[in-house]
C-alpha cells in the first residue's frame, strides 16, 4: 500500500539527505557536543513542515521534530555523535540519514493523502557511553510515544539479536611513592594492584558465560620507571545479555578490586559511572514485521553474530520498539564496528544506498502502525 510512496518520497530527497549524512561524516561530533550535526537534521525537518523543538529536554543537541494528528505517534530516532580519535568509523551518520529520511517520507505520504496519526523524529544525541537516550527518558521525552524504530549499519542486515546490558567503572589504587632501587621497601606499589586486578578479571572471564563480556584499559599507570608508581587508575565496561546478571558481576568485580588492593597494601575505590545501558526488550509484532520488509527489499536478513550495547536497551524497556541492522559491506565481510576498515566502508555509496533502504523500512512501519494498527505487545 505505502511501498512505492515511500521510495519515491525517499527519492525525492536523496541529494539532501546524502549532502547531510557526508557533512556530518566530515566533520564528527562527540557526544553532547554534536551542534553542527543536531542542527543540520533539525533546520531540515523545519523546512519541511515539522513542528520543531531544538534543543530538548534541557539537551542542546537533542530535537524533537513532530507532524501529524490524532490518536497513534510513533517514533523515529537519530542518532548523530561520533568516537573519539576514529570519528565516524559506527556509521552514526548513516542512522542520522535514515531517520531523516523516514521522518521525511511519512510526513509527505500523512499530508498528501490527509491521514491521522503523528510521526515523531527524535534526535538523540550521545549514545556512544554517555546515554543520551536515558536523559531524554528521565526528562520524559518518550511519555507519549506508542511506538519507535532506531536501525544501525553493520557488516550483517537482521534483526538485533538483544542488546547487552553494560556498567562502566572508574577504579583507582592509591599506594606510596618510593625510589625504585635505593628505597623500594619503603614504596607501595599501586602499579602491582592494577596488574592484579586485571589478572584476577582473565581468570575470571573463564567462568563467564559466552554472553558476557568484560574489558577495560589503563587510563593512569605511574609517572616514571625509577618511581614505584603511588597511583593508577582504570577505565571498565562491564556487560551481559540480562540485565539481573550485570547486577551479579557488578558485585564480584568490585570482590575483585578489593582483593589486589588488600594483596598490595594500597586502598581503593570504584566509582560506577552513570547513565549504564540495559539489555533490550524485543517486542516480536515489530520485529517481525521489520524482518519481512527486509527480504521485501532485497536485503537478505540473516542471524545476527555478535552483539553490542545502546541506550536504546533503556527506551525498549517502556516503549515498544524495534532496533535492526543493515549491511554497509557488498560482499562477506567481518568489518568490525569502531574500526578504520568500517569506518571506509560506511563512507562509500554502496553505503548510503542501504542507508536509504533503511530508512524506507522505518516509514514503512510507522505507517503500518500509525494505518494499520500493527498490534503490539504493550504490557510493560
Amino acid at each position: 500500500m505505502f511501498v512505492s510512496a515511500v521510495k519515491a518520497a525517499i527519492a525525492a530527497h536523496q541529494e539532501e539527505l546524502r549532502l547531510i549524512a557526508a557533512k556530518i561524516f566530515a566533520s564528527p561530533e562527540l557526544g553532547f557536543k554534536e551542534h553542527r550535526a543536531s542542527r543540520l537534521i533539525a533546520d531540515c525537518l523545519k523546512a519541511a513542515g515539522f513542528e520543531l523543538q531544538h534543543p530538548y529536554c534541557g539537551l542542546e543537541t537533542a530535537f524533537r521534530a513532530s507532524y501529524g494528528r490524532g490518536k497513534g505517534v510513533f517514533c523515529v530516532m537519530c542518532e548523530y555523535d561520533a568516537l573519539p580519535e576514529i570519528g565516524h568509523a559506527c556509521g552514526h551518520h548513516l542512522i542520522a540519514a535514515a531517520g531523516l529520511a523516514a521522518g521525511l517520507a511519512v510526513k509527505q505520504i500523512l499530508a498528501a493523502r490527509g491521514l491521522p496519526g503523528t510521526i515523531v523524529v527524535l534526535g538523540t544525541p550521545a549514545e556512544e557511553g554517555e546515554g543520551g537516550k536515558i536523559e531524554l527518558l528521565r526528562a520524559g521525552a518518550f511519555a507519549d510515544i506508542d511506538g519507535c524504530i532506531l536501525c544501525h549499519p553493520y557488516c550483517q542486515t537482521g534483526i538485533d539479536p538483544g542488546e547487552l546490558a553494560v556498567s562502566r567503572f572508574n577504579v583507582e589504587f592509591h599506594g606510596r611513592a618510593a625510589h625504585a632501587a635505593s628505597a623500594p621497601e619503603q614504596g607501595i606499589n599501586a602499579l602491582d594492584a592494577m596488574n592484579l586486578l586485571f589478572a584476577g578479571i582473565n581468570a575470571w572471564r573463564q567462568q563467564l558465560p559466552e554472553t558476557s563480556r568484560v574489558h577495560g584499559i589503563v587510563t593512569a599507570g605511574g609517572a616514571a620507571a625509577n618511581i614505584i608508581p603511588a597511583y593508577t587508575a582504570a577505565n571498565f565496561y562491564l556487560r551481559s545479555l540480562t540485565n539481573e546478571n550485570c547486577a551479579a558481576m557488578e558485585a564480584r568485580f568490585n570482590k575483585i578490586a578489593e582483593g589486589a588492593a588488600l594483596m598490595t597494601g594500597c586502598s581503593w575505590k570504584v566509582s560506577k559511572l552513570p547513565r549504564s545501558y540495559l539489555a533490550n526488550r524485543p517486542n516480536p509484532a515489530l520485529d517481525a514485521f521489520v524482518a519481512v520488509r527486509l527480504a521485501a527489499a532485497g536485503m537478505k536478513p540473516e542471524p545476527i553474530t555478535g552483539r553490542v550495547s545502546t541506550d536504546y536497551g533503556n527506551v525498549s524497556q517502556v516503549v515498544p520498539g524495534c532496533n535492526f541492522f543493515f549491511s554497509v559491506c557488498k560482499t562477506k565481510s567481518a568489518a568490525a564496528l569502531h574500526s578504520a576498515e568500517f569506518k571506509t566502508l560506511s563512507a562509500a555509496p554502496y553505503a548510503f544506498e542501504q542507508c536509504l533502504k533503511a530508512g524506507g523500512i522505518m516509514a514503512l512501519t510507522a505507517l503500518e502502525f500509525l494505518q494499520n494498527k500493527l498490534e503490539l505487545n504493550r504490557e510493560r
